[in-house]
Formats: structure tokens, sequence, C-alpha cells
């Protein structure tokens, strides 16, 4: 629950709506631009914030823990600094945006609802609309590497290490740690885990004559 200033508050209960959105965006070289849907042009943290932008939010989607929230965002290209041009030369891939909702009387007074980056844009003949990421979207993306019994190096690459020029033209390498042991002499630099075992193994109970000593299972 978000804590909220008593000047905005007093707005929210207030009977005669004086609040607007205002889209601050920064993008990946440090120029940071201002919007809003407002009919005049509105300072904001030292931003000008330009009316008639024509951007519109979708209903954005905020949770709590660790679930994504994202959303989408509508405009039309209607200022010089967000064309069809500049989304095309993907000035504004990745940018940081800052959705607001401020006091037209006094900017000063507003609240932050929603603050993310651009996701994917598609553009359109007279606007674009571009996915809202939120912050939490980066703790559901895959890092690291797959643990697998087959190498993951690219034959001859740096991880590999293998020497291509002393092989026939065409030659491929299946990525087992059998062919990289015999067929290439490699096996000091095998990038898989050629004794991880499966899935059966790791679920099977230990047979009654079976060694328990710690030892490898591999001689």
């Amino acid at each position: 629950m978000r804590k909220l200033s008593p000047e905005f508050k007093a707005l929210l209960d207030s009977e005669i709506s004086r609040l607007c959105w205002c889209w601050t965006i920064t993008r990946a070289d440090d120029v940071t631009l201002g919007f809003t849907d407002h009919d005049s042009d509105l300072l904001l943290d030292g931003v000008t914030h330009f009316a008639r932008s024509g951007l519109t939010p979708s209903a954005l989607d905020s949770r709590e823990g660790f679930a994504i929230d994202n959303s989408e965002i509508s405009g039309a290209l209607d200022h010089e600094s967000l064309n069809s041009e500049a989304l095309a030369a993907g000035e504004f891939d990745g940018a940081k945006i800052i959705l607001r909702r401020v006091s037209w009387e006094n900017p000063d007074v507003n609240d932050t609802v929603w603050a993310g980056r651009f996701g994917k844009i598609t553009r359109s003949d007279t606007g674009f609309t571009a996915d809202l990421v939120g912050p939490a979207e980066g703790l559901n993306r895959a890092s690291g590497r797959v643990f697998s019994k087959m190498c993951d190096a690219r034959l001859g690459d740096g991880r590999c290490g293998v020497d291509l020029s002393i092989y026939p033209e065409g030659t491929t390498c299946p990525r087992t740690f059998e062919a990289c042991k015999s067929l290439f002499d490699n096996a000091r630099n095998f990038r898989g885990f050629p004794y991880l075992i499966g899935d059966d193994a790791m679920q099977a109970g230990p047979e009654s004559l079976s060694l328990r000593d710690g030892s490898s299972r591999y001689v």
C-alpha cells in the first residue's frame, strides 16, 4: 500500500478532479523527455512535460511479491522527439519510464503510480504501442549456464579450444564426452557434465548389495 502525502490525498478526496497523467521517459543516452495529457505543458522535476502527446496507458498490473507487473502504453506520433524515425532507430528501446498522477495546479504534488521500462515497441502509420516492463520481470529471467551432459561450447570456439585447421572441412562434434575424448583428444576442455545423474538414478533407492562408502560411482 502506497503512502500518499496529505496534499495528494486531499486531491483524491475532492469532488473536482485536478489531476492529470505525466510520463517521464529517460532513454539509454540519458536524454529525458516528459509528456502529459493535460492541455498545457507542465514542469515536473525540472523536466518540461509536453501537452498533446497523445499517450494513453492501459490498466496497470502492479502486484505484490515477485509477480510481473507489466502493462502497455499507446501514443500518437505528434511530437518531434517522439516520432517514427526515432522509434525505428531504437532511440527508445529499453528506455526507463515513470508514470505519475500529478496536480496540474501544483506539479510538486504528485504520486508515482508505476515505474519500469519500455519493452517491445510496435509502430503504425500514425502511432505506436509499447509494452511497459516492470522491475519484477528480471527475477523471472533465466540466467547462467544450463547443467547438461552435453557440451555447450561450439566446436573450435574459445571455450572449446580445438584447432579446426587440423581436421577436414565440415567436421562436426556430437558434443558428447566420449567424442571430445576420443575424436578430438580434448577432454580437459569439455564444457558439459558427463557424470551428471539422470532423473531415474536420482529417484532410485539404494540397492541392498550396493557399496555406499561415498566414493565415485564412475571408475
